[in-house]
């Protein structure tokens, strides 16, 4: 195992030579595990997988809101949950406060479970990458270089979960015949017409300046668009947004068409 990781180690330096040891400044991460076996298993894991990153192991969240009070660089909080087969309200509490205490640092969940409820449900609490450890470290070390530069990781698996029909079951859009209005019911959220449409494009990973130039409409317009469908969806962030998209259509309502 430990020869397989320092392979891969060299592969990641030739890939990326640019980050070898004494060049670009690393990434420093908080690592959060009451487990000490995988907790030092996963510490080992990166450091020996990415030398330019730091990690700082310690047992609770509490201890991780202790770190970042004493100073010194910190990109990314990484929490491993393990695992629990959903949020209790002492870790969703406690998630909600790490979540405030490590701001403007992201915090990133590490879970056995890929679940996409206990995701949406996880980026209601406003963290940012969601991690499963069937990715590999290979993965999860591009997840945190990803969150670390402001960016929001799920797993694929997990939003082709909420779109899949549900066992023995098959879903059947239901779309509104040519020239009708779209039911109410297909309106995610009591969005009108134009914001179901600015969710398709978010969908779609399209960027405001897209969105604007797709619907014919200035980029400040799609922008208040966006806040607005997040707002009325309850959303924090357009990768939970998606998240609620792609679980309507699940249940086998048709999203409108992004026409203006």
């Amino acid at each position: 195992m430990t020869t397989e990781i320092k392979q891969k180690a060299r592969v990641a330096q030739e890939i990326a030579p640019g980050i070898a040891p004494g060049g670009a400044p690393g990434i420093g991460v908080v690592l959060v595990d009451p487990n000490s076996l995988t907790r030092d298993c996963f510490s080992l894991g990166l450091g020996t997988l990415c030398q330019d990153m730091t990690v700082q192991s310690v047992a609770s969240l509490k201890d991780a809101a202790d770190v970042l009070a004493r100073g010194g660089r910190t990109e990314v909080v990484l929490c491993n949950i393990g695992a629990q087969m959903g949020l209790s309200d002492v870790l969703r509490a406690a998630i909600r406060d790490a979540v405030s205490a490590c701001l403007p640092v992201p915090l990133v969940i590490i879970s056995d479970r890929d679940d996409g409820g206990m995701i949406l449900e996880s980026l209601r609490l406003g963290v940012r990458g969601y991690i499963v450890p069937s990715l590999g470290l290979g993965v999860m070390l591009e997840a945190i270089r990803l969150v670390a530069a402001g960016g929001t990781f799920v797993p694929a698996t997990s939003l082709q979960s909420l779109i899949a029909p549900a066992p023995g079951a098959i879903a059947v859009p239901q779309t509104p015949p040519p020239g009708a209005a779209a039911p109410v019911t297909d309106r995610i959220g009591g969005l009108t017409p134009r914001e179901m449409a600015v969710l398709t494009c978010m969908r779609e990973g399209k960027s405001n300046k897209l969105i604007a130039y797709m619907l014919g409409m200035c980029e400040n317009t799609a922008k208040a668009h966006v806040r607005n469908v997040l707002k009325k969806l309850g959303a924090t962030n357009r990768t939970e947004a998606a998240f609620m998209a792609h679980a309507h259509l699940s249940r086998g309502a048709a999203l409108e068409s992004n026409q203006p």
